[in-house]
């Protein structure tokens, strides 16, 4: 008898993976221009409270309409920490892009190994980071 509460009748996690997460913004058109037109997501559905969009890899994003002043932002140690991540291949071309946008966007931070990162903040506040994975030497 399996005596874990987190397995299932098949002996595995009731828990899959992410299949979404959710994000306020204050307007929701221009939230989706934001993630649409201006990073490429695609929009998956809408009504009139929320849309959802996705990337070519990873979960998909949930624009939730708010009237609220709100961020998916939190603080760590009295500083501004994001909750969403993105993979990108050209982090100094995608940088450089935001910044044409008039996005408020980090300097890269080169962390070798893991590769190099920089935040920037959505325009409804929501800090995200961005990551792109160190090229791995191939070994012969």
């Amino acid at each position: 008898m399996n005596n874990n509460p987190i397995d299932n009748r098949e002996g595995t996690s009731f828990i899959e993976g992410i299949e979404y997460t959710e994000i306020p913004v204050a307007d929701l058109e221009k939230g989706i221009d934001w993630y649409c037109n201006k990073l490429g997501a695609k929009l998956g559905y809408r009504n009139e409270d929320l849309a959802y969009v996705d990337f070519s890899m990873g979960p998909s994003l949930f624009l939730v309409k708010t009237s609220d002043l709100t961020s998916s932002t939190f603080l760590v140690n009295g500083e501004d920490h994001y909750t969403i991540g993105f993979r990108v291949t050209l982090i100094e071309e995608f940088r450089n892009y935001l910044l044409t946008l008039g996005t408020q966007v980090s300097v890269i931070k080169d962390e070798g190994a893991i590769g190099k990162f920089f935040t920037f903040y959505d325009p409804f506040g929501n800090m995200f980071d961005v990551h792109q994975p160190a090229k791995r030497m191939n070994k012969e």
